[in-house]
Formats: C-alpha cells, structure tokens, sequence
C-alpha cells in the first residue's frame, strides 16, 4: 500500500518545555490527541480514537525537543515496507519567542483536506490546553 508524508508546521506562545510533556506522557496526550492511551509492560502504546486500536512504539525522543511515533502493524502480514509513523518536532524561533511545532505523519492516509483538518483539531484543541 502507498504511504503518504503530511508534514505541517504550527505556532504556539508557549515554551517548547511546556509543550514537550503533551507530545511524550500518557497524560499529556489523553488531554488532547487521543481519546485513551496507556502503556504496556513491553512499554508499547496503545492509542485509541473513535474506538479504533493502533499500538505504537516511542522510536526516539529529546526532552523538549522531538518525539517519533513508529505504529505497529495491525496484523502480522503487514511487515512490508516502511512503517506509519508520527514525528512532532519543537523549535524555538529565539526573536520572536514562538514555538513552532512540525508534525509529520507518514502513513496511509493520503487525503490532504482531512489531514489538514484532523490536524487543525487536535492542535486548536492542544492550544486551548496550554493557552498557547
């Protein structure tokens, strides 16, 4: 199946030390990008919208700075090529003080105006969280 790149760039008030525990804590995700999540003793995530499971795994993070999202195969077939995956990237623009967040969503998902408006959802809802 082909695989698509959403990438889009967002600006926040709000420091990147602020931001950064609502992209990489159970508690700070539930508060705005998924309905539930908790983490297994394999430390796998389990993500869950609408009532529909993706696992996932936390492939790598900087405190303050990224996190990358590489999702599991829902069923065991599924192993070719390359995996869905979520990357959020902060960075701060040090003249003007804002912080930017860069998400990139890779997965299979490929229509522009929903992403865009998923997207636009999660980080307005993200926003109202952190006052940013």
């Amino acid at each position: 199946m082909t695989k698509y790149k959403f990438t889009k760039e967002f600006d926040f008030r709000a420091s990147a030390k602020m931001l950064y525990p609502y992209l990489s804590t159970v508690q700070g995700l539930a508060e705005w990008f998924v309905d539930k999540v908790w983490i297994d003793e394999r430390n796998v995530y389990h993500f869950e919208w609408q009532g529909e499971p993706l696992k996932a795994l936390l492939k790598m993070h900087k405190i303050n700075s990224f996190v990358k999202y590489e999702f599991l195969p829902k069923k065991e077939d599924e192993h070719a090529g390359s995996p869905n995956y979520l990357e959020i990237k902060l960075e701060t623009d040090e003249l003007t003080g804002l912080t930017y967040l860069k998400v990139t969503d890779f997965s299979e998902m490929d229509d522009e105006v929903q992403l865009n408006e998923m997207w636009h959802n999660f980080i307005t809802t993200l926003k109202e969280k952190v006052g940013g």
